[in-house]
């Protein structure tokens, strides 16, 4: 799509002519604005915080405290360019301001926020600060973890212009390199985790930002190695989220294995401790590929005749997701474990694939090969769910009406209204989004063990790469699919007063309606 070269206006009529619409619409033929420009300017100001950062580390002594109990010295510090942010409530907002950096452009970068009562005050206060980093080196986000006192844990910047959490991994700019050379990447949880691990030789160790692994990151990994070891803590609620980053990260072609180490310990708390090197290097050759770590995961449950079921229904509907080729190096332990024999087995798997199939998400190319198939609107619909599902500010956008970062008053009803009414579960689930929330559908979902849902997410996700490069973030995405799915409801009303019009059946306000459409249409 890049060699297309296309602007938002041209980009934006191919994904109509692809989707089988004729879109006529007026655009601003302002919204080529100097994006390239603003971009540049977000990356110098988080380079001037993370300068800002480090120099407040270096004479802070609560904060060189706090990481000689975590066994970091400000050499190694120096390394990862780890930062300390005063407590005052506007430092950085001063030191920011010095260099010529407005109010505006610092709230854009995440940096501060807004006040109530008016002003503005620093986002991090109190905290150690741990600089995430694009695949090139700059900063494009912090971490914030507080050292005392009362307050989240952890905050994190907003997503933005430069950050997409789903798209970086913490210290790939580092490890990139070891990747390739060792074909594997290690993955962890935490900021400090992938610390410790480069600081023990584990070089080619990267953070997920947050425990939902997403295909943007298995992607990323897939481009530098061909292995992962997933190494998430001992925890139960650990584990669950290894389990699911595997089948993300095996679907993307790598060969994926789950690192266990000792209970209550994850990989800093074990690598600070005596032989800890040896101790993981022995995690690592014991690290389990994807079918036998679920088996082993759901083995409490199939020895309990009332878990039985669950355990078993778990573990088939997550070899549903894999190739043939993947399940068969263990299919005497599967054909054990189940008291099924290699048939039953097959047929079982095939069975639920055959349930949760939905059509491979179509590119734009492929979309005109039927135009009047309204069906092929499938893929905008899972494209606008998972943009509300990744985006909070898009969401609150369309939630709170004093909160606007699209171009009209988009309102839950008026969104519904753009879904096709034999799309139930679509609707069904983009309420659900606005009104609870992802982090606690996902939560609902994998406790039931529903996939279907969240498939439709990672099939809307699917498209939105498809669309072309001139159509950049999020408000411009959700722009455009909002316009094809108002011309697709334009055009199929338009198609049916046409039908009661030719038949003779139309009343005097369809054929008013008729005519209406017929202009806009036109126009």
């Amino acid at each position: 799509m890049e060699r297309e070269r296309m602007d938002f206006h041209q980009a934006l009529e191919f994904l109509a002519q692809r989707a089988g619409v004729e879109l006529k619409l007026n655009i601003n033929n302002n919204i080529k604005s100097n994006k390239s420009n603003n971009k540049a300017s977000l990356y110098d100001i988080m380079s001037l915080a993370s300068r800002y950062f480090e120099n407040n580390l270096k004479s802070d002594g609560t904060a060189q405290a706090y990481l000689a109990r975590r066994n970091l010295n400000l050499n190694q510090a120096a390394k990862f360019n780890l930062g300390w942010a005063p407590r005052a409530w506007d430092g950085l907002l001063k030191f920011l301001s010095s260099r010529g950096v407005s109010e505006a452009q610092a709230l854009s970068a995440g940096l501060i926020i807004a006040s109530e009562r008016g002003g503005f005050y620093d986002r991090f206060r109190g905290r150690i600060m741990f600089p995430v980093k694009d695949i090139s080196g700059r900063v494009i986000a912090f971490g914030g973890r507080l050292v005392d006192g009362e307050g989240a844990k952890y905050i994190n910047s907003p997503e933005g212009e430069i950050y997409s959490k789903r798209s970086n991994l913490y210290l790939i700019d580092q490890a990139k390199n070891f990747m390739k050379t060792c074909g594997r990447a290690i993955l962890v949880e935490g900021y400090m985790d992938a610390l410790r691990l480069h600081l023990n030789g584990f070089n080619e160790t990267v953070a997920s930002l947050g425990t939902s692994l997403t295909e943007e990151q298995a992607r990323l990994i897939k481009r530098f190695c061909d292995t992962c070891y997933i190494c998430y803590d001992s925890d139960e609620a650990g584990q669950e989220a290894a389990l699911r980053g595997m089948y993300i990260l095996q679907s993307c072609g790598l060969d994926v294995r789950v690192v266990k180490i000792a209970v209550g310990k994850d990989p800093d708390e074990l690598l600070s401790s005596p032989d800890g090197v040896n101790l993981f290097n022995q995690a690592l050759s014991n690290a389990q590929p994807l079918v036998l770590h679920h088996l082993a995961a759901i083995k409490k449950y199939l020895n309990d005749a009332n878990k039985r079921r669950f355990g078993v229904e778990s573990l088939l509907n997550g070899l549903a997701q894999l190739e043939p080729i993947d399940i068969a190096p263990y299919l005497y332990n599967l054909t054990g474990a189940l008291n099924l024999n290699p048939e039953n087995l097959w047929h079982e798997i095939k069975t639920r694939k055959r349930k949760r199939h939905t059509p491979e998400p179509q590119n734009l190319n492929s979309l005109n090969n039927d135009n009047n198939n309204l069906n092929n609107f499938n893929e905008l619909e899972c494209a606008l769910l998972a943009l509300l599902w990744h985006s909070q500010e898009l969401r609150r956008s369309i939630i709170d009406e004093n909160i606007n970062i699209i171009d009209e008053n988009m309102d839950l009803n008026k969104l519904l209204e753009l879904i096709d009414p034999e799309h139930e579960d679509i609707a069904d689930m983009l309420a659900a989004i606005l009104t609870e929330g992802p982090d606690i559908l996902e939560e609902r979902w994998l406790s039931l063990n529903e996939t279907h849902y969240l498939s439709l997410i990672s099939r809307g996700d699917e498209f939105l790469r498809n669309i072309p490069n001139s159509i950049s973030d999020i408000k411009a995405k959700f722009d455009a699919i909002c316009s094809v799915l108002k011309a697709r409801k334009l055009t199929k009303r338009f198609n049916e007063l046409k039908l009661k019009l030719n038949s003779g059946s139309a009343t005097p306000d369809e054929l008013m309606e008729y005519c209406a459409a017929a202009a806009k249409i036109k126009s």
